[in-house]
């Protein structure tokens, strides 16, 4: 069997995604599956994967959308795609470093029935929500928190816990999801905890496709905040709590379910 499912969407992003898929190739050692969905990109992506086949064979499964339809969606269209006992996404500016990947699902397989899923630490580029930070070779690699509550920016989680928890919220568009699934997780009675020892670094890109994005990813944002009733936001200080790293007190109204 599979043990990781890797769903990376991407539109647009070629070098970005070839460095990404590089990048997996190099660090993983379980078995996995990366489950490329390409957004209907008007660049060199279709070269990218063809090149990446060469490498990567069977382990590459490439979904073309004709038309795209935002990241989220293209998540869920990986995710219920994927064959793996354990499924994450990735962004298509990120890299895992050596053995991250390996170590997250190790951390997850040993981990007590509570856990739902692991946060892997990344470089956020942020001095604020940040939950947990590690250091390695210079580099601070974090993992935040929404409104006091640890969400994972990257997770790894049980295909269970995915088919359970009815996989990305397609309302969101590009942005939200991912907290969105964390308070889903916490909210389930399952907790989120970090993976320490698996890092990623994350670009961030911000180039024409995000730029074309902003008004939804405001939206999103927005969203976010009316689904779930959170404390409201702490303009002086950092307000997350390791010793109470969920403070999601549940949906706002049983229409944002």
């Amino acid at each position: 069997m599979i043990d990781l499912s890797i769903v990376i969407p991407t539109t647009n992003r070629a070098a970005s995604l070839a460095s990404c898929l590089v990048a997996v190739r190099n660090t993983t050692q379980c078995s996995y599956e990366i489950i490329v969905v390409d957004g209907a990109s008007q660049d060199n992506t279709p070269s990218v994967l063809a090149t990446a086949v060469e490498t990567l064979g069977d382990r590459l499964r490439i979904i073309r959308e004709p038309k795209r339809e935002g990241f989220v969606k293209a998540a869920n269209k990986g995710f219920r795609a994927a064959r793996g006992k354990y499924l994450m996404w990735l962004n298509d500016d990120a890299r895992p470093l050596n053995g991250s990947l390996d170590r997250a699902v190790d951390q997850l397989q040993y981990a007590a029935p509570s856990v739902g899923m692991v946060a892997l630490f990344h470089s956020a580029h942020t001095t604020r929500n940040v939950a947990v930070e590690a250091r390695h070779r210079s580099q601070t690699f974090q993992v935040l928190h929404v409104r006091g509550t640890l969400y994972a920016n990257f997770g790894v989680a049980s295909r269970a816990v995915f088919e359970r928890l009815n996989y990305f919220d397609e309302r969101y568009f590009m942005n939200g999801a991912d907290p969105d699934f964390s308070l889903k997780v916490w909210n389930s009675g399952l907790c989120v905890v970090p993976a320490f020892g698996a890092l990623i670094d994350h670009d961030e890109l911000q180039d024409e496709r995000r730029d074309a994005d902003r008004d939804r990813a405001a939206a999103d944002n927005a969203r976010l905040f009316e689904k779930w009733d959170l404390p409201d936001r702490n303009l002086t200080m950092n307000d997350f709590d390791q010793t109470r790293p969920s403070t999601v007190r549940g949906l706002r109204s049983r229409q944002a379910a």
